[in-house]
Parts: structure tokens; C-alpha cells; sequence
């Protein structure tokens, strides 16, 4: 082992406290696996992390694991298709408002106690989902799983940031993303797979099961020191008073509006245009799911160049949000099929690339309120949907205006991203042409 230069000594002895007893054996047994100037460098937790990914592979899964049950649901408990519908909305509802009110004591306590404590309120949320006996009691379930979410997510969110080595911070969050998407992906055609074999609520059951096994170890293994942050629950808008995180928040919403806003309108664009049956959209659905993994994972390794050649990384999210611009336009105007098809597969690769990006960036701009940004952050993504769905529904499906509406939402959300390159470059601090108040 390499002895460190006394030169350094009487430096490091007016900064530094005493070692504790026993902490000269530890350094000594256990020697940092890299060393940077004779300081050790932080190393990323894999292991841990993997479990949190397995986390957000089931968060991901069970978010649209609703849609394909609707029918089923319905017919069960005597009730129409349109009110079903609500079972999805109250689970989106309550996390994009619970989110940004969690977020605030999230940074204040240690963030395995609220990553444990929102799972065991979203296993709880999805056994209660299981046992439903009526439509009312099925939509106050999937609210509280929402809330378990909104409680869960951002300390992940955080957890990964917080814990991961600078170099590997990028892939650390994309990887995140990656596996929520690849949930998205998968959990529909496996929980319509056990439901077939059984009923639409076991899907539910599984879930709660599997998360009741990971409770333990989550409640265990995730070391941490307590969070910077201490501000209290007046502090829920302090975010939005920083320009670089309220441009970022808007670009969020925007690009979402135009992503999975114009998507919710995808399925019938394609049955109306390609005569595309419920099967053939079931495979758009792979296809989709596809490139927001590819997207996510890209990602990952693009950010950790660009912060290794002292880059922001939000230049990517303007080029994301430029290249969707495009795609989505194509995507949903052509009457080519296989041109359709690929232009979709783009709008997805980077609609989950730019999600991603954002995410890495939101997670790491201010370590003081690391849960509450990325809590605000889902909310905008919620709430960009919301209001994406509702203007695109208004126009007519494919026309000039649905498609311009989609693409100006994209080039707006650059616009943005944009801005926050430009508040990099001025100083940070109160005041005019400032970047923060």
C-alpha cells in the first residue's frame, strides 16, 4: 500500500479532527480500490442498485398494468368501461400531487426510510387493488398506490444520485430509467399472461408479494447519511425560484405533452390509417417500449462523456427535443407504414433519452433538495400529459394542426433546455440576469 507524503501531514492535521479508534485498522485492511491526488475515489454500489432497479422495473410494470384490464374490470364489478377509466386517473392524480409535497421532507430524513416506507404503501396499495370488491374501493386503492409511488420514486431517484461516483452518475439515473421503461414494456404482456390464467387481480397480488420480499432488504442494505437539506414544508415551491431547475421543470412538461400527449392518440391514428388490429397495435406497443429502453441506456454513456469533457449535459436534452420535433410531425402525418413506424420508433428513442437526461440533471443541480426537484420534475411530466392530451384532443387526429401543435410543444421544450445552458454561463445568486431568484 502507498505511504502517504508527511508533506501533507501538518495540512491534514489543522483540517481534519482526530481519527476515531480503530479507524487507522479499517483504512489498512481495506485499502480505496482507486485513488485520486492520494484521496480515495467514490465508488458506485451496484449490488444496491440493482435491487432499487428491480424496484422501478415493478413500479414500471404495474403502472399500465390497468389499461389492458379495463374491459375485464368493468364486466367484474358491474360497472362501464369510461368510469373503469378512473382507476387509472386517481393513481396518476394523487402522484402528481403528492409528489411535490413528499418531496420536502424527503430531503430532510435519511432516504432509506422514505424509499421503504413508499414501497410498503405501494405493496399495500396493489394487495388492496387485488382484493377490490367494488369500483370505489378499486380507485381508493390505486391512490394509495400512487402515493406510495410519489413517496418512493424521488428518494430513488436521489439514492442513485447521491451514491453513484461522478463518472458513473449518468449511468447510474439512465440505468434507472431504463429499467422502468423496460417495465412498462414487459409488465403488460406478463400481467395479461398470469391474468389469463387466472384473473385480472392476481397481476396485483404478484406485485405486492414480490415487494413484500424486497422490504427487508431495502429496510437493510441502503446506507446512508442523512440528506443536506432541512427546509420545511413552506419550502414545497422553493425549487421553481431557481431558473435552472424552473426551465428544466418546464422542458419536462413540454416535451411530455408532446410525447405521450399525441401518443395517447397513437392507437387510433394507426387502426384508422393502416387498418391495424388490436394485435398489430400490441406490437407497436413492443416497439415503442423498445426505444424508450434503447433511448434510456444511450443515454447513460452520453451524459458521462459530457461531463467528462467538462460539457452540460443539457445540450443533449436540446437536441433530443429538436430531433422529436421532427419525428413526431413525420410519425403522425405519413401514410407510409413503414415510415410511420420508424418515425415513431425515433420519437421514443428520444423522448426516453430526453427523460433521462433530465433526470440526471434535475437529480444533481441542487444536492440540498435532490427529491424534491426530481418530485417536481414527475409531476411536470404528469402534468404535461395532461395538458398535452387534452389540446391534441381537441384537433383533428393526424391533421396540420395536431401535428404542428406536437412538434411546436417539442421545439418549445429545446427552447428551455436551452435557457438552462445559458443560466450555466451567468452568475448564480439574487439579483438581475441572475440565474437563481
Amino acid at each position: 500500500m502507498a505511504r502517504r507524503s508527511t508533506s501533507d501531514t501538518p495540512r491534514r492535521a489543522a483540517s481534519a479532527a482526530p481519527p476515531r479508534a480503530g479507524a487507522a485498522s479499517v483504512a489498512m485492511t481495506k485499502p480505496p480500490s482507486r485513488t485520486t491526488g492520494g484521496e480515495p475515489r467514490p465508488t458506485t454500489p451496484w449490488g444496491r442498485f440493482a435491487l432499487l432497479y428491480a424496484v422501478f422495473f415493478m413500479m414500471g410494470a404495474e403502472m399500465y398494468l390497468v389499461s389492458p384490464f379495463l374491459p375485464t374490470i368493468s364486466r367484474d364489478l358491474h360497472t362501464s368501461t369510461a368510469a373503469a377509466a378512473a382507476v387509472v386517473t386517481s393513481y396518476v392524480l394523487t402522484y402528481a400531487i403528492a409528489g411535490p409535497v413528499l418531496g420536502v421532507p424527503a430531503d430532510r430524513v435519511e432516504r432509506r426510510v422514505f424509499i421503504t416506507a413508499g414501497v410498503v404503501v405501494f405493496l399495500v396499495g396493489n394487495v388492496l387493488c387485488a382484493l377490490a370488491p367494488t369500483l370505489g374501493t378499486l380507485i381508493a386503492a390505486r391512490a394509495v398506490t400512487g402515493l406510495g409511488g410519489a413517496a418512493a420514486a424521488p428518494a430513488i431517484w436521489a439514492y442513485l444520485a447521491e451514491h453513484s461516483a461522478p463518472e458513473r452518475r449518468g449511468k447510474a439515473v439512465s440505468w434507472g430509467a431504463s429499467l422502468y421503461s423496460l417495465g412498462q414494456v414487459l409488465g403488460v404482456p406478463l400481467g395479461t399472461a398470469v391474468a389469463g390464467l387466472s384473473s385480472w387481480r392476481w397481476p396485483f397480488a404478484a406485485i405486492g408479494v414480490a415487494l413484500a420480499c424486497a422490504v427487508p432488504v431495502l429496510a437493510t442494505r441502503l446506507r446512508g447519511a442523512r440528506p443536506g437539506g432541512g427546509r420545511s414544508f413552506a419550502a414545497v415551491l422553493h425549487p421553481w425560484a431557481d431558473s435552472r431547475i424552473r426551465l428544466g421543470l418546464l422542458a419536462t412538461a413540454l416535451l411530455q405533452a408532446g410525447r405521450l400527449g399525441a401518443y395517447t392518440f397513437a392507437g387510433v391514428l394507426f387502426s384508422q390509417r393502416f387498418g391495424f388490429s388490436l394485435g398489430d397495435l400490441g406490437l407497436v406497443g413492443l416497439l415503442v417500449g423498445l426505444a424508450s429502453v434503447v433511448g434510456s441506456t444511450l443515454t447513460g454513456h452520453l451524459v458521462g462523456r459530457a461531463r467528462a469533457r467538462g460539457r452540460h449535459e443539457i445540450w443533449l436534452s436540446v437536441g433530443w427535443a429538436v430531433v422529436f420535433s421532427g419525428a413526431v410531425v413525420v410519425a403522425v402525418t405519413s401514410t407510409v407504414l413503414w415510415l410511420s413506424l420508424a418515425a415513431l420508433f425515433v420519437w421514443f428513442l428520444v423522448g426516453g433519452a430526453f427523460y433521462s437526461t433530465q433526470q440526471s440533471y434535475l437529480s444533481t443541480v441542487d444536492p440540498t433538495q435532490r427529491a424534491s426537484v426530481v418530485s417536481w420534475n414527475n409531476s411536470m411530466m404528469n402534468a404535461g400529459i395532461a395538458v398535452g392530451t387534452s389540446l391534441l384532443g381537441s384537433l383533428a387526429l393526424g391533421g396540420f394542426a395536431f401535428a404542428s401543435l406536437a412538434g411546436a410543444f417539442a421545439l418549445t421544450a429545446a427552447a428551455c433546455s436551452f435557457g438552462v445552458v445559458l443560466c450555466a454561463h451567468r452568475p448564480v445568486g439574487p439579483g438581475p440576469g441572475r440565474c437563481r431568484g
